[in-house]
């Protein structure tokens, strides 16, 4: 089971200007220039060192979370119409998906060679998640895809996981947790995976993933070499 942003993308490649496009945006409709850098600094962003706050809003939460979180940082005023236009511009970030590493199709068809079943578990919108998939032409590599609003629950539960078993007749402790963030990891967890696998490419440091997943590797081309070294069974 993989994430996808900070998994199968480069988390700051992919998503860090929709943030800013869409909180520069909120500034102006309240003509507060203060307020852009207000969301982004409280949603865990770290304008110094381009980095993020640890399991931060931004950088591992779903896109409802972050419109609620907005709105009551602009006191409750972001309307149905300013929604609809940070959707529009989240949606948007799929004609710019930067992939976590280049050869993601080769090392998703080893995967898929090896009799593995491959699911997707996004905190992005399911409808999101299909068109970065189409985009990068691996969309068929797949045999589960959900987002936050597909009625799994959200991470770190354990539901994602569980439909993922439901649909391709597994059991938890058959699935291999991959993801950049310790919501991902800790999702293993408590679905009971048989590993939570960090990868370095989204918005966390190795000490932080450290701390919950059973292994860190620097991006997904590590796995298959993880699988042939019998670290897992």
């Amino acid at each position: 089971m993989f994430d996808k942003d900070g998994t199968l993308l480069d988390f700051n490649g992919t998503w860090l200007e929709p943030y800013l496009q869409a909180s520069r945006y909120l500034a102006d409709c309240v003509g507060d220039p203060t307020l852009a850098d207000r969301l982004m600094r409280n949603g865990g962003y770290i304008e110094k060192t381009g980095g993020w706050q640890c399991d931060s809003l931004l950088a591992s939460g779903s896109n409802e979370q972050i419109y609620e979180f907005w709105s009551a940082e602009m006191g409750g005023l972001m309307t149905s119409a300013q929604i609809a236009r940070v959707q529009e511009i989240f949606s948007h970030a799929s004609s710019s998906y930067v992939p976590a590493v280049e050869n993601i199709g080769k090392i998703l068809q080893a995967l898929k060679l090896q009799g593995m079943k491959l699911g997707l578990a996004t905190m992005d919108d399911e409808l999101n998640a299909r068109g970065m998939l189409q985009q990068l032409h691996i969309t068929d590599y797949f045999d589960f895809i959900c987002g936050a609003d597909s009625g799994y629950g959200v991470k770190p539960e354990a539901g994602m996981i569980d439909g993922f078993c439901a649909v391709c007749d597994l059991v938890p402790a058959e699935v291999l947790m991959v993801g950049d963030s310790p919501k991902d990891l800790n999702m293993g967890k408590n679905a009971g995976a048989a590993l939570s696998v960090g990868v370095l490419t989204g918005a966390h440091s190795r000490e932080e993933l450290q701390l919950i997943g059973d292994v860190v590797i620097e991006n997904i081309s590590g796995l298959e070499a993880l699988i042939q070294a019998n670290t897992i069974s």
